[in-house]
């Protein structure tokens, strides 16, 4: 079972914020806002005022069943889940009880899943919040007119492989609604992440009574959330006043700060980070997902007025060079090893804008922020590289004039080029010759997902849906995700690890879990499918009047549901 949303390409070297998805080398040049504007307690977020959010997109919608948002977005405004995540700026993210009294419970290791919804939660219209609109919620996202969103809950539900939704009138019996406030999943198989996934958007409560118009119901949805939805105008503007039944003593992970929220939609992504430098009138009370562009960088840097606006993520993606290792170049370990030393990952960092807003080197798949993170090294060339060891190890064996094709997509930015010439030069130093191959991405894709993919190299990068290291272990390695559109790019498969992957997801002991996960990292990394080189830093711009406003570790977005004005 894999979820496929946060393969992760690069938009430029203001990188990958938002194309979606606290460690211990966390960046010490963060420029986070300075620490008064960073409160760490919910209750002490200021209260009043309106926030404006510019957005890129051409259409915001609140709509749960597909959505791809992790649970610190704006969605988040307007719903609630059973879980939720909490987020601070110098401390790893944690799972808190959202709608319900705890994160979850199993008695039978992690097959089945209780939780129970807390006395007394209305929705927007004074209705009572209950179980069976929990169910409603989570089965209308299986209907085929909602395509996409986060969807580990659809295969490991029982029956949900063959489920299409409650529209005609069929119920998804895995589901199970004991009575109005609790709940129980019964899962496929044994899944200790189980209480990250019931975060996700498709678990927000809709009550079918509301779900009149499917189609449009994202625009006027009835709201669990501290905000309702009074304005929508499509592609263009929402306004979101206070949801006068919410009760802030039931929430731990939103402040709801702001009395009112303005959101504007389909800006131009450089106006929108312009107007946030300029800072003047409503602006000054904004945030927005836009990216910041190389040039902007510079401005913002020279001047500090601007620079303490910017939240700058200590994470962020793991983006990683993949080695088809079904292919005869590459099907001995030694040469693997020997690439992993031969990469020059300072060359690398600089392409993607140096290590402050562009990336930090790695050495590991898993990523600071994701619990069990580790630091090591299995090769270590140093930032630029061992040419010696490199080539020790091809000649032992028995390599030399060794020919490869690294194939990347070229229709998202300039940065792929210089990334594939960069491990070209590389490798040329230690003998090997690469052949690149430019691809459309959508050509690209289709190629390193397949089983046989007629190629050598590729890059890529990946973003976690959840902070677990089976967000990213499992699919970019298990054996399962080897073609039909999986996320193996290296083609790996070992018996072991894909039992060590089993073990791991099925542990519901997420501390016992996170140390599974981190000897998978290494465990997988001693057969060097991959050379993992940098993990990729997110930047963010708010006005000045903006409170609470950093990114953490995990997820590498700041979290819009803390923010407060300052009047």
């Amino acid at each position: 079972m894999a979820n496929r949303s946060r393969r992760v390409v690069p938009a430029g070297l203001a990188l990958v914020l938002a194309l979606v998805m606290a460690g211990c080398n966390a960046n010490s040049q963060s420029t986070e806002p300075p620490k008064d504007k960073n409160t760490t307690a919910l209750e002490s977020v200021s209260q009043g005022g309106t926030l404006h959010y510019l957005s890129r997109r051409a259409n915001e919608s609140f709509e749960t069943a597909n959505a791809q948002m992790v649970p610190t977005s704006r969605l988040r405004w307007v719903h609630r889940g059973l879980t939720s995540w909490r987020t601070l700026p110098d401390k790893d993210t944690i799972l808190v009880p959202d709608l319900a009294t705890d994160t979850g419970t199993t008695d039978d290791g992690g097959k089945t899943w209780t939780f129970t919804l807390q006395e007394g939660l209305k929705f927007s219209d004074g209705s009572p919040i209950t179980a069976q609109d929990v169910k409603y919620g989570i089965e209308r996202s299986f209907a085929p007119m909602f395509q996409g969103g986060l969807g580990y809950h659809k295969t490991l539900l029982v029956g949900g492989t063959d489920y299409d939704g409650p529209y005609d009138g069929k119920k998804l019996d895995s589901i199970e609604v004991v009575d109005d406030h609790k709940i129980v999943f019964h899962l496929t198989r044994s899944f200790g992440n189980w209480p990250w996934i019931v975060s996700m958007p498709a678990f927000a409560p809709v009550p079918a009574a509301a779900d009149t118009e499917p189609e449009t119901y994202g625009e006027h949805p009835v709201a669990s959330g501290p905000y309702q939805v009074t304005s929508f105008r499509k592609g263009s503007q929402a306004v979101l006043d206070r949801n006068p039944n919410w009760k802030a003593d039931t929430d731990q992970a939103r402040s709801a700060g702001p009395d009112k929220i303005v959101l504007d939609m389909g800006l131009n992504n450089d106006t929108i980070v312009q107007r946030l430098i300029d800072d003047k009138g409503e602006d000054k009370t904004a945030i927005s997902n836009a990216l910041i562009s190389p040039s902007q960088f510079q401005r913002i840097e020279s001047d500090p007025s601007i620079s303490d606006r910017m939240a700058n993520s200590p994470s962020g993606y793991f983006r990683y060079l993949a080695m088809n290792v079904k292919r005869p170049g590459l099907s001995d370990v030694r040469v693997r090893r020997a690439i992993n030393y031969a990469i020059n990952k300072a060359e690398l960092q600089s392409v993607y804008g140096g290590p402050k807003f562009g990336a930090q080197i790695t050495s590991t798949i898993m990523t600071p922020g994701i619990p069990g993170y580790t630091k090591y090294n299995l090769y270590d060339g140093g930032d630029t590289g061992n040419v010696d060891k490199a080539k020790e190890l091809l000649a032992d064996a028995g390599v030399s004039g060794l020919k490869l094709t690294l194939t990347y997509p070229t229709d998202v930015s300039a940065i792929e080029e210089k990334e594939a010439q960069s491990i070209k030069n590389s490798l040329a130093r230690v003998g090997v010759k690469v052949e690149l191959k430019g691809l459309d991405g959508n050509t690209w894709y289709e190629l390193i997902s397949s089983a046989d993919g007629d190629y050598d190299m590729t890059t890529n990068g990946w973003g976690a849906d959840f902070p677990s290291g089976m967000s990213t272990i499992q699919p970019l390695f298990a054996s399962s995700e080897i073609g039909n559109g999986g996320g193996n790019a290296s083609k790996f498969s070992n018996p072991e690890v894909d039992a060590a992957i089993d073990a791991a997801s099925a542990e519901p002991n997420l501390d016992k879990a996170a140390e599974m996960w981190a000897a998978i990292d290494k465990q997988i990394m001693e057969d060097a499918p991959v050379v993992p080189i940098l993990v990729q830093r997110t930047q963010a711009l708010a006005g000045s009047k903006i409170l609470n406003y950093f990114i953490p570790a995990y997820p590498p977005f700041a979290n819009e549901l803390v923010v407060g004005v300052d009047r």
